[in-house]
């Protein structure tokens, strides 16, 4: 029997890897790393494809002087526009931040499909769900 411990170890090690995986692959092929591609592809499924910076804290998994460091790196290669108007610190993405999470899709679908095949199809379901109920768990919320 697992301990909860065992779990979050586990769960590290899996995210790890991936994330090595997809870091080496997206360098190659769209010169973003995964983290670059998680916030664009967050802003992409944002309405209008913006949102404020407080907002991609979570979805990151970074503090908001790390994200916003990291925005600074996207804004500086015309991938994405913060925008002060409205009162509101906001990201915009723009066409060619757009343009490239759309491409880099392919990659990290292919890559994730590859592990998942790991998994057989018939707890992939509930593997996958237990992962968002654990992301969305009150214990796991910051003040």
């Amino acid at each position: 029997m697992s301990t909860h411990l065992d779990v979050c170890l586990a769960l590290h090690r899996a995210h790890a890897s991936l994330q090595l995986k997809l870091d080496d692959a997206l360098g190659t092929w769209h010169g973003i790393g995964f983290g670059d591609f998680a916030l664009l592809d967050f802003l992409a499924q944002a309405d209008g494809g913006r949102a404020s910076i407080p907002e991609l804290v979570r979805p990151t998994g970074q503090g908001q002087s790390a994200v916003l460091r990291q925005l600074i790196v996207l804004e500086k290669i015309g991938l994405v526009l913060r925008d002060g108007r409205n009162g509101r610190r906001e990201v915009v993405l723009l066409p060619a931040g757009s343009a490239l999470v759309n491409a880099a899709r392919m990659t990290v679908d292919s890559i994730c499909s590859d592990a998942a095949e790991s998994i057989a199809p018939t707890v992939l379901d509930t593997v996958c769900a237990a992962m968002n109920t654990l992301a969305r768990a009150p214990a796991l919320a910051l003040p």
